[in-house]
């Protein structure tokens, strides 16, 4: 890196804490070594003032060269990597914020085989130097030049949309081409608007299984595998849900921005209490999206919200924590699993409440989708930021039932599966539970995976207050654990961290842990509503 500086500057280079599209402390300056300073070949000196802040003083004005190593070997949507086929960089890992000279142009220059492609919203001085207006752009646009990659696009309604795609391409990039532009033109026609005339979908397709994406300003790294699966609907599905899901983002989050992320300070942690829309919003729309837009039958969408209901069902962190609570410790482990049923997914219950609001909405003569809109207007072109009570204001001034809703879903510790079977039902569609021959499941509350390793206690089920997480429960036939069917209750033999032990659960009269339905009960006019 080279900086020009006055005479006596002190200049603090300042390392990414986080990134975009994930709020939780990721500390990118372990990844760092050898910071070096120089001015005409003489070691100036550094010195570090915090984890990821470099200082040092230009006592003669000139230019400095900063030199140091990062180390790129983190494959997915948000990270670095090196290797015989591609060098794939997010700037946002690695270069250094000039505190105070944010928006000073800058000049990358990489070096790289003349044979490879280069895939990068980057604006580009041929051959080998690309130019941000300023640091924000410049950590917002990621770059990757590879000798496997292949090129398409596509236009829609005077925008120019491209693709990118690295790795083995086992599906028809024409047939996708057709599926992206048909939910591409229904996202831009509800907003009115698509600021940008160029957009990259940048995928890399793994030969492992993987899932992950990440929105920029006028981007997506989507990195998904395996590769060769791509080749079936219900792989594919995941390609096109989760790069519709980004594309939304380029409102949604990208323009539309809570005042807390209008300019992006990546040096802390940034608190949130507007996951809800940030990332519930996007995450049914994206969905929505694909039903509205002709890819999905509602058959097809309704499988995707089983499952979302499912998850939902089974996460009983509602009972210790609201959706707001859940978004604001985002930063404290809200990517992680955490200790039992301590917090809510802002990603899936988000979605939920979005599908909730949609409906009671619609509804009601509006949608959800004319609230994005007029939060796009009122704050996302103009560069605003707004607060989620500005959110609440816009549904109030669409429907007070709505408001009514919304404010009881986002502030208050309650299992929505049952409103959500009662607006569904509204709509001719009925949610039901079973209860399959899972005894140790259904009856104990006990859940246990393909290890037989206790993952989950219900916390009203007797067997919380006999079982730990982590125990290992013997089996001798799968879906049956090796216990005595007592009137009494259930013996059970554990491995507790080498510890053999038998432990007896008391009788249990509990049904636990429904596996949801959903189905056609009526065709109803709101569901036409709902569908377009």
């Amino acid at each position: 890196m080279s900086i020009f500086c006055e005479e006596n500057e002190w200049i603090s280079l300042q390392v990414a804490a986080w990134r975009p599209g994930r709020y939780e402390l990721a500390n990118f300056a372990k990844n760092i070594r050898k910071v070096k300073v120089y001015k005409d070949n003489v070691d100036v000196g550094c010195y570090k003032s915090s984890k990821d802040c470099w200082k040092f003083t230009a006592k003669e004005k000139g230019s400095y060269q900063v030199e140091y190593e990062y180390y790129c070997a983190q494959m997915d949507a948000g990270g670095c990597w090196s290797d015989d086929q591609q060098l794939y960089l997010n700037f946002s890992n690695f270069i250094f914020e000039v505190i105070g000279r944010d928006r000073e142009e800058i000049q990358i220059e990489v070096d790289f085989p003349e044979s490879y492609q280069v895939a990068t919203p980057l604006k580009s001085i041929p051959p080998k130097i690309w130019i941000a207006k300023g640091y924000q752009e410049a950590m917002d646009s990621p770059w990757i030049a590879s000798n496997k990659m292949t090129h398409t696009l596509y236009d829609c309604l005077g925008c120019r949309f491209q693709l990118w795609f690295i790795g083995d391409i086992h599906f028809s990039i024409s047939d996708l081409k057709k599926v992206f532009y048909e939910f591409t033109k229904k996202m831009i026609t509800d907003f009115g608007s698509f600021p940008a005339e160029d957009y990259h979908f940048i995928f890399q397709l793994l030969p492992y299984r993987h899932y992950h994406g990440v929105e920029h300003k006028f981007s997506t790294v989507i990195t998904i595998g395996q590769a060769i699966n791509l080749a079936f609907k219900k792989n594919l599905d995941e390609l096109i849900g989760v790069s519709s899901h980004e594309l939304y983002h380029f409102w949604n989050v990208c323009r539309i921005r809570p005042h807390e992320l209008l300019k992006y300070d990546l040096s802390k942690e940034v608190y949130l209490d507007s996951g809800f829309i940030l990332e519930g919003i996007t995450s049914y729309m994206g969905d929505i999206y694909l039903l509205r837009s002709g890819y999905f039958t509602i058959l097809d969408y309704l499988r995707v919200l089983e499952k979302q209901i499912q998850k939902e069902s089974d996460n009983l962190g509602w009972k210790n924590e609201t959706i707001v609570d859940s978004s604001l410790n985002l930063w404290l482990d809200g990517y992680i699993k955490g200790i039992p049923e301590d917090k809510v997914n802002i990603y899936n219950r988000g979605s939920l409440i979005s599908l909730c609001l949609d409906l009671k909405l619609i509804h009601e003569g509006s949608g959800l989708h004319l609230v994005m809109k007029a939060l796009w207007e009122k704050f996302g072109i103009n560069s605003r930021g707004y607060l989620l009570n500005d959110f609440l204001e816009i549904v109030k001034s669409e429907s007070q039932e709505a408001y009514k809703l919304i404010n009881t879903l986002l502030f208050k510790k309650l299992d929505m599966v049952p409103i959500l079977a009662q607006i569904l039902k509204e709509f001719g569609i009925s949610l039901t539970f079973e209860m399959k021959e899972n005894s140790l499941l259904h009856r104990f509350g006990i859940r246990i995976d393909e290890a037989n390793v206790v993952t989950q206690i219900h916390p009203e089920s007797k067997a919380f207050h006999h079982l730990m997480i982590g125990d290992v429960v013997e089996i001798e036939r799968r879906n049956e654990a090796l216990y005595k069917n007592h009137i009494a209750g259930a013996i059970l033999k554990i491995n507790r961290f080498n510890r053999k032990l038998q432990v007896s659960i008391p009788e249990e009269t509990g049904q636990y842990f429904p596996k949801i339905k959903l189905s056609f009960e009526n065709i109803s006019p709101q569901l036409d509503k709902w569908i377009k």
